[in-house]
């Protein structure tokens, strides 16, 4: 057996930071009676119910087309589109239902449970590892992340596989500390699932390598050391079914994300703290520390591990995916795939509110924190669209019926792909199409404007549309603007330009 641990004391011995005035009578009964944790679950109804009722963006409309005719359909798209986990298309497959109203809410269900899983975890880490009560400041942390409500709703494996992750880190802490080879069986499989459900967020398995040599080597403590390195050949063991599929990944890794520009430095401390998170939590610090400066002070001490731990799982995979996105090949410096060291970022920042705070000041500290602005409905975009959402430009193409629309790809693999074809049955391309069907005659046009696209536009107007008195043209990111108003003016077209978000819609009449 390995070393104990020193016990973490339990916060009921602290002396409350807030008992000595009236103010801080009721903030103490806020922080451990049951009015926080409803508060906590009524915002977030109010922030996270908005973005369930939202229409989907073009990566859910892949979704959407990959699951929509079941099961054994949605592995095949899966297995020769390499967009998505083969495991999460088989998830999502039982949760599609075409044709009904609530079809966007319940294709996000499984991202839902993957939420309260995620939560559930690192509630129990909080508990165990920072200290009584604790548990609470890091689901509140978690849940109104600003990167954690841009993502978590989506009908996207982020969700599903930031609870995998946060499984295997409790399952692995808990191995460390008891040796029991239940916990290391808990661990290769939330690690197989990690793999299975995002395979950029297998860089969390070289967090835990590093986080084990410390243990063995740092720290000394190497008891049943052998087993842990079976566990990671299990690992291994059980991904070589993927292989297929992490090689046509690997293959289609140029005709995707190229047009993101090389990540800096200020890219990767926006990312590793966000500012409106840390500018809410400094702002609710330094109030409470105006209201009882003298006790607000905790008594709990970090294991050197855990803490270790914490901060691999915080810096090194987004450290490494800025490096790789500086070379010209790839660019994978996304914050939705980075978005597995967000519930690090969490545990982290409690934490730190644990150390100053103790407890109780530390739950009032996270909830007022998120309040001010990461989670203020009336601050942070949420409670209503958002930028990306495809239902508000489908609209105004529908209104428009009989109107000829330009609809570009909005997936940067059209780029190497048959974007002639337009929305056919084979291909996700036009997938926002599949999700939201329009009557309009579509004349489909690549990501990005090209030679050969151009050359197409100025074949439609000479031929298709040389009678033709309106033309719809889909804008998107501004892509494609300036090039389309030149040559619509010359064919003798004046614009009426909507702007929905990332969305710009173009009426051309004549």
């Amino acid at each position: 057996m390995s070393t104990p641990r020193q016990t973490i004391p339990s916060s009921r011995s602290f002396q409350s930071p807030f008992a000595s005035s009236r103010i801080g009578r009721w903030l103490d009964a806020l922080a451990y009676g049951r009015a926080l944790p409803l508060a906590t679950a009524a915002l977030f109804a109010v922030v996270w119910g908005p973005r369930f009722a939202r229409s989907f963006w073009v990566d859910e409309a892949g979704t959407f087309w990959m699951v929509r005719e079941g099961l054994f359909s949605a592995v095949r798209k899966t297995w020769h589109w390499p967009g998505q986990s083969i495991l999460y298309s088989a998830i999502a497959s039982f949760f599609c239902f075409d044709g009904t109203a609530l079809r966007d809410v319940l294709l996000r269900i499984p991202s839902l449970l993957g939420i309260a899983a995620a939560a559930h975890f690192l509630y129990r880490i909080a508990e165990r590892s920072i200290g009584d009560r604790a548990g609470l400041v890091t689901v509140i942390l978690f849940l109104f992340h600003p990167g954690v409500t841009e993502v978590g709703y989506q009908a996207r494996p982020y969700a599903l596989a930031m609870a995998a992750v946060a499984a295997s880190c409790w399952a692995l802490s808990e191995w460390e500390s008891s040796r029991r080879r239940i916990h290391l069986l808990h661990y290769m499989g939330a690690s197989v699932l990690v793999i299975y459900l995002h395979y950029f967020f297998a860089v969390i398995l070289a967090v835990h390598a590093l986080y084990l040599l410390f243990v063995f080597f740092v720290e000394g403590r190497r008891q049943r050391w052998g087993e842990a390195v079976l566990a990671g050949a299990g690992i291994l063991l059980c991904v070589v079914p993927l292989i297929p599929h992490l090689q046509l990944m690997a293959g289609e890794r140029h005709k995707a994300l190229q047009y993101l520009r090389p990540p800096g430095l200020l890219d990767l401390t926006n990312f590793l703290a966000p500012s409106l998170l840390v500018a809410g939590l400094v702002a609710a610090g330094c109030l409470l520390l105006f209201f009882r400066p003298a006790h607000l002070h905790g008594r709990t001490r970090l294991d050197p591990a855990f803490l270790f731990l914490l901060m691999a799982w915080w810096l090194v995979g987004p450290s490494l995916f800025m490096a790789v996105s500086r070379a010209p090949a790839i660019r994978i410096f996304v914050e939705r795939y980075l978005s597995f060291s967000y519930p690090a970022q969490a545990l982290l920042f409690t934490c730190l509110g644990y150390r100053l705070f103790g407890a109780a000041g530390a739950r009032v500290w996270a909830l007022a924190g998120v309040v001010l602005f990461a989670a203020n409905p009336l601050l942070v975009r949420g409670a209503g669209r958002g930028k990306d959402d495809l239902m508000p430009v489908i609209q105004l193409i529908r209104a428009e019926a009989k109107a000829p629309v330009f609809f570009p790809s909005l997936l940067a693999e059209s780029q190497f792909y048959d974007w002639r074809a337009g929305n056919h049955a084979d291909s996700y391309l036009f997938a926002p199409l599949v999700a939201y069907p329009i009557d309009n005659p579509v004349l489909p046009l690549p990501f990005k404007p090209t030679a050969e696209s151009w050359e197409y536009v100025g074949e439609r107007l000479d031929s298709q549309l040389r009678g033709t008195s309106e033309v719809l043209f889909v804008g998107y990111q501004g892509r494609w603007e300036e090039g389309i108003l030149e040559r619509m003016q010359l064919a003798g077209f004046h614009a009426t330009v909507r702007e929905l978000g990332n969305f710009t819609l173009y009426v051309f009449r004549r």
